[in-house]
């Protein structure tokens, strides 16, 4: 219990020393206490643990911005065309039916087609890779793009082939066409940031079509990049800056074969258009630094810190309760000597007194009334009428000029002196002048004979006489009307 006191942080002031003021605390509140301070410290060691595993979500936010690309990382994206080819289809690009190029584009300067050599294999088919060379140049003030590429589906050329390899046969392509359904695919491969720890991840973009002898399909595919700025330092030190290919936006058209031809100067079904968006989108993940984390546990312990009003009354209760019963065993020694017992409940069950029970009833009633009277004791105007009526009492016995005379006296200092012995007789006449004024003079004991402490001491009190006073005459005499 002492332990739990003693931990109580919200002790009540309990103003009864003039040199210093001491508090008043209870187990209750110091169990509060102890529990509050462990649960803001678990809490702070929760939030810091969430924190450094990067499990605490950072604020987000998005706006559009035009970059040059200095630190654009064009390995963070990957784009392939690829036929879908299920079980008993014919494969066109393994069989030469139909071929992947791919064409280079460096302000309107062209490199001729070439097919793609670079492949992957996957469930699906053969993707084929062709190698991203795309960028922009300022003209006029403006950010415009400078290199693009484009990528064909063209039917089978021998001018194309490498030596000794040849087209399809016209039954192979016959029976390619007359397939119930010849899909192909578009894959962009690009990169993003996890919001979470911001670590990189690989998202996957397909755009389907299906090709057929009587047209010529157009995709026009815009990649598009996306800028990073990671602010994930605890208090001090600057953003970590990324940017990656994050996806592509695609328009797509269909036009006769005859245009493919007239445009692009092959056999091609399909023509995909591949340049660089020049707007690009500005992501600031802002994670939480040593601001935010003392705002996240300084807000839990705020909280938590709503039981510091529930201990306050509990402990001002308590200590009022304590004040008023030490104020009766004042005036009621036996008041101490009362024992209460109470139920789970609180409610009382038992009151005894010197181990004899009594009517509860009865307590109630009286301790009611003892209590409606040492209210008043609490009041300082109560306590300065109290020590004015002493005065008119002692008044009434006492002149002016003898209570005057109490601001001379005072309690001497008997400390012994070293002198020596003139004359026994005057020695022996002081000891029985000193024998005879021996009631009469103060001595240290004087200055404690009516404390609280000494009352403690005292088990047996001399009953004092009581004096006779013309009482009548007095108070007649100082009536005040």
């Amino acid at each position: 219990m002492n332990f739990l006191k003693k931990a109580d942080f919200f002790g009540v002031p309990f103003l009864q020393n003039i040199n210093q003021q001491t508090f008043y605390k209870s187990p209750l509140g110091g169990f509060l206490s102890l529990l509050i301070v462990a649960t803001s410290l678990a809490y702070s060691l929760w939030v810091f643990y969430l924190w450094n595993s990067k499990q605490m979500s950072p604020k987000v936010s998005n706006s559009k911005y035009v970059s040059d690309y200095s630190i654009l990382d064009f390995n963070s994206a990957k784009i392939s065309i690829y036929a879908e080819v299920e079980e008993g289809f014919v494969d066109p690009f393994k069989n030469k039916i139909l071929l992947p190029l791919v064409m280079y584009a460096d302000n309107n300067r062209q490199t001729k087609p070439m097919i793609i050599e670079n492949y992957t294999e996957a469930s699906y088919g053969t993707l084929y890779v062709p190698n991203l060379d795309l960028g922009f140049t300022f003209a006029d003030g403006y950010l415009q793009t400078s290199k693009y590429m484009f990528i064909y589906i063209t039917l089978c050329e021998e001018k194309y082939l490498k030596e000794g390899e040849q087209c399809a046969s016209a039954e192979l392509k016959q029976k390619f066409f007359s397939q119930q359904f010849n899909y192909f695919g578009l894959q962009i491969e690009s990169t993003t940031l996890d919001s979470r720890d911001g670590s990189e991840q690989t998202t996957i973009q397909d755009i389907f079509f299906e090709l057929e002898q009587e047209s010529c399909y157009l995709l026009y595919t815009f990649l598009e990049t996306n800028f990073y700025e990671l602010q994930d330092y605890l208090l001090f030190g600057t953003s970590k800056q990324k940017e990656y290919i994050s996806g592509a936006k695609v328009q797509t058209q269909s036009v006769s074969p005859s245009k493919c031809r007239k445009s692009y100067q092959n056999e091609a079904l399909a023509m995909i258009y591949v340049a660089m968006n020049g707007t690009q989108t500005k992501t600031i993940f802002e994670y939480p630094n040593l601001g935010d984390l003392l705002a996240n546990v300084g807000s839990i312990i705020s909280i938590l810190f709503i039981f510091k009003y529930l201990i306050i009354q509990v402990n001002q209760y308590s200590l009022y309760q304590k004040v008023i019963s030490d104020l009766i065993s004042l005036y009621y020694p036996e008041f101490k000597n009362i024992k209460i017992i109470k139920n789970w409940r609180f409610k009382v069950t038992k009151v005894t007194l010197n181990q004899l029970q009594i009517d509860e009833k009865e307590y109630q009633k009286i301790y009611e009334k003892l209590k409606k009277q040492m209210q008043q004791k609490l009041c300082y105007m109560n306590l300065v009428y109290e020590i004015s009526r002493l005065y008119l009492i002692i008044r009434s016995s006492k002149l002016r000029e003898e209570l005057l005379k109490s601001h001379l006296i005072g309690i001497k200092l008997n400390l012994p002196v070293l002198k020596e012995d003139t004359c026994l007789s005057n020695c022996k006449s002081a000891q029985k002048i000193n024998s005879q004024m021996e009631p009469y003079l103060l001595n240290e004991d004087d200055a404690e004979l009516l404390s609280l402490a000494n009352r403690r001491c005292q088990k047996y009190v001399e009953t004092i006489p009581e004096e006779i006073y013309n009482e009548v005459d007095y108070y007649y005499l100082n009536k005040i009307i």
